[in-house]
């Protein structure tokens, strides 16, 4: 016959009542004397009457927490910035870039972009005003109501027609304008050459705040963020390379090798170097350097050799 044990069944009992009972249930593990049992029903009993309540109540005692991981904080929360805040901060740092990316983009999108081959030369329609380009010369215009025309290399000549500046040449680090005047502007490596042919021209360097006007007949140069100083121009040089002209008065030989250069497709070659700086005058065809090398010939100062089919060194006579 099996028997059940009150420990295996759930019972539901007052408050106190089960401790009451598993005190007269334990059994006696060693031999306990009359006065000892007798005080162990009076604690049970004092203990009962203690914690008895009317009614029947189900208590959990709350389990203490163990490890790292059951550990309650009292500190103050983290404070996390609303999603709202966090996009609005990324659009501020962000959108400034996009539209500068985005104006440079439409920008360079419309620039009209022209250039020269060796030998040519070409005629651009500005607002008010033209712009002739010479041999070997880049360049691009913006499509604005007040047009910027960007000399990349090379040398152009600009003439306006409206008393007020309709349109400005970029080249280099400076800006050249001018109103109802004609000018010319050079751009060599890191050098910038403006000649003023006509009118009042204007030249600003914007990173140095320094501008200066010309008046026809004068000229300057700047480049590397310094505006030089205003000197007379060598105008009959400056009115010869749109007709096609290269007119030299005591310049170097060096010098008319390499404008001649620029407009042909025949090199030609200083051999000796005590040639260069042989003083030359005279008004030469450009993209001809036979006709240079004849003239040159007849001064028997020195002797053309032909090194290939498109090059000719100069060589000092023989005496």
């Amino acid at each position: 016959m099996a028997r059940i044990y009150a420990d295996n069944v759930v019972f539901l009992m007052r408050p106190g009542e089960a401790a009451r009972r598993r005190v007269e249930r334990a059994p006696d593990r060693r031999a306990s004397s009359p006065d000892e049992t007798a005080a162990a029903r009076r604690f049970a009993a004092a203990t009962v009457d203690a914690h008895a309540q009317p009614g029947y109540s189900h208590t959990v005692a709350p389990r203490p927490a163990t490890g790292s991981g059951s550990r309650q904080h009292t500190g103050v929360p983290a404070r996390r910035a609303p999603l709202l805040q966090v996009l609005v901060l990324a659009a501020a740092c962000v959108l400034p870039v996009a539209v500068g990316t985005w104006r440079a983009v439409v920008r360079q999108a419309s620039l009209q972009h022209y250039a020269t081959a060796t030998g040519g030369q070409r005629v651009l329609s500005l607002p008010d005003g033209t712009a002739l380009l010479d041999t070997d010369t880049a360049a691009s215009v913006s499509a604005d109501a007040r047009p910027l025309v960007t000399l990349e290399r090379g040398r152009a000549q600009f003439a306006s027609t409206s008393a007020v500046p309709r349109f400005a040449v970029h080249a280099g680090d400076g800006v050249v304008s001018a109103a109802g005047g004609r000018f010319q502007v050079s751009r060599w490596a890191g050098l910038v050459h403006v000649v003023a042919l006509a009118g009042r021209v204007s030249v600003s360097l914007p990173a140095s705040s320094e501008q200066l006007t010309l008046r026809p007949g004068e000229q300057v140069d700047y480049g590397y963020g310094r505006l030089g100083g205003v000197r007379p121009a060598d105008l009959a040089a400056a009115r010869g390379w749109p007709r096609g002209e290269l007119v030299f008065h005591h310049r170097s030989l060096a010098e008319l090798v390499a404008a001649m250069n620029r407009y042909s497709d025949t090199r030609l070659v200083i051999g000796d170097a005590a040639l260069r700086n042989l003083p030359v005058s005279g008004v030469f065809d450009a993209g001809d350097p036979l006709a240079l090398v004849n003239a040159l010939r007849r001064s028997r100062l020195l002797q053309a050799v032909r090194a290939a089919p498109d090059e000719i060194v100069l060589q000092s006579a023989a005496r």
